[in-house]
């Protein structure tokens, strides 16, 4: 029972004092896990309908202020156009780089940007119609920003971010889309 909890206090102290220093060496920790809640809009969709995007995404401090991580998600935006009911399932696998600096006392700021590979899954149909579906990988890359507000080992902040993707031969548009929204996390 002793080497139990000599070793959960162990741990304890380990985490408080990799917590504290990354707090005082990197503005978003060694590490970061955040859950994100975004709004999703297709730009070169015709006639796309925005609908709630939910992502993970998952950091590493590779340089002082410098992260690598990556982002996965899912959204799945609803339509009609030309008497065709659209249903669009689209997950993002991006890998990013990101720089984070401090601009004020428990806020940080990140730009960064990546490339990407989505899946996109499309199904027609309609009253009378056929159903057609067809699916896609696609590849792509985006730019974003975060503004987070820190505290203890967490963090919650908003987000922008714009992705392009390649064209969607069979349909002649591609999945570009922009996202706006915010996340929470913990850092370690």
């Amino acid at each position: 029972m002793k080497k139990i909890f000599f070793v959960l206090l162990l741990a304890l102290f380990i985490m408080t004092s990799s917590t504290v220093f990354a707090a005082e060496k990197v503005p978003l920790g060694m590490g970061n896990l955040a859950l994100k809640m975004d709004w999703i809009k297709f730009t070169d969709v015709p006639r796309a309908n925005s609908a709630l995007y939910l992502g993970l995404e998952g950091y590493g401090a590779i340089a002082e202020n410098w992260y690598l991580g990556m982002e996965a998600g899912y959204a799945r935006p609803q339509g009609t156009i030309m008497g065709y009911d659209r249903k669009m399932t689209y997950v993002p696998i991006e890998l990013n780089i990101k720089y984070a600096a401090l601009v004020a006392q428990n806020v940080a700021l990140d730009i960064g940007g990546g490339v990407s590979y989505n899946y996109s899954k499309w199904v027609w149909s309609g009253s009378g119609l056929p159903e057609d579906r067809d699916s896609k990988w696609l590849f792509g890359g985006q730019f974003f920003a975060d503004l987070n507000f820190t505290f203890n080992q967490f963090f919650a902040g908003i987000s922008a971010k714009y992705q392009i993707t390649e064209e969607y031969e069979r349909y002649l548009f591609n999945a570009d889309n922009l996202r706006l929204g915010g996340q929470i996390g913990v850092m370690f």
